[in-house]
């Protein structure tokens, strides 16, 4: 009887398992750089809105001499203050930005009268901005050192986890009218 040739005997059990290990170590080096990725392209988005905030709050002032507020305290924010709202699941998922100017002028009168908005029409973040106004009480010093010059402050809050858990760390960027890049809170969770 004729011996079979290495190549029509096909590939051994230890072949297979040594391609199986190697798919699966390429998968997950793959998997880790696409996050890595996303939360960059997440982490943009959040500073380059907050500098178009910037430009905005600043270009009102000259015109108005004021700030403009989004929340519904003239010194700080809440929880509700925040927009857009996260999804039911409060996942990392993109939200509708959904405001339309100047039809929503009543509803939000401060995204309206700043003008701001992501590109897009999508958000992976929450943003509020608080800005000062004649009269207004100091501002919370977690934001402004300096509350004897006019000051406004924008915050964005978002998940760049990419699961879900119960208890939600938000990756929180916070710019001020005091700095010029901004500020970062657990921005790799």
């Amino acid at each position: 009887m004729k011996r079979a040739s290495r190549r029509e005997r096909g590939f051994t059990l230890m072949e297979l398992m040594v391609t199986v290990v190697i798919l699966g170590i390429l998968t997950m080096v793959a998997t880790v750089g696409y996050n890595k990725y996303k939360i960059k392209a997440k982490t943009t988005e959040a500073v380059s809105f907050l500098a178009n905030i910037k430009m905005k709050q600043e270009t009102y002032f000259q015109t108005y001499g004021q700030y403009v507020d989004t929340s519904n305290s003239p010194t700080s924010h809440s929880e509700s203050d925040f927009y857009p709202a996260f999804p039911g699941s409060r996942s990392s998922e993109d939200m509708d930005w959904g405001m339309k100017c100047p039809g929503d002028q009543l509803q939000y009168p401060g995204w309206c009268a700043l003008g701001a908005r992501p590109t897009g029409n999508k958000a992976s973040f929450q943003y509020v901005t608080v800005g000062w106004a004649t009269g207004d009480a100091k501002p919370p010093t977690r934001y402004i050192k300096d509350f004897t010059r006019r000051w406004w402050y924008a915050e964005a809050r978002g998940n760049l986890r990419f699961e879900m858990d119960a208890e939600q760390i938000y990756s929180t960027f916070i710019l001020t009218s005091e700095v010029t890049t901004p500020m970062m809170f657990n921005e790799n969770n």
